[in-house]
């Protein structure tokens, strides 16, 4: 539960969390803003696993990622900030957030929110797991 308050603290304090409010497709894209201002642009991103934004293989036939360096990966930090400021287009969800995950703690015990979160960390392994892949005990190995 400790984990989960202070989850739900840094949120407060550095984080903010907002939801598209209209019927619009919103292209995903990674900007990355280095200390000295270089904005790098990643797209198309669906999600922001490993095999999205293309450091693992996956399951899919191809997964191509592009990679834009400034000057040409301005647009794209112009157009977030666009968005990002168009509260026509985005609201503020970063309560219900906080809210989601103080529930979380409260309705749940500190072994059950443990091991989902194991679960959601290892789940992909798990699928792949059978007898031939496990130690076997009645030999040591």
């Amino acid at each position: 539960k400790a984990i989960a308050r202070e989850c739900a603290d840094w949120i407060r304090k550095k984080a903010t969390f907002k939801s598209n409010t209209t019927q619009e497709n919103m292209g995903g894209f990674l900007n990355i803003d280095s200390d000295n201002r270089q904005i790098t642009t990643y797209l198309p991103l669906a999600g922001f696993t490993t095999v999205d934004i293309g450091c693992e293989r996956g399951n899919n036939s191809y997964n191509m990622v592009n990679k834009f360096l400034a000057p040409h990966s301005q647009e794209y930090a112009r157009l977030f900030e666009s968005i990002w400021n168009d509260k026509t287009k985005l609201q503020d969800v970063t309560e219900e957030v906080i809210d989601s995950i103080t529930a979380a703690y409260n309705e749940n015990s500190a072994e059950f929110l443990y091991f989902v979160a194991l679960y959601n960390i290892f789940n992909e392994f798990l699928e792949d797991i059978s007898e031939d892949v496990l130690p076997n005990e009645a030999t040591g190995f």
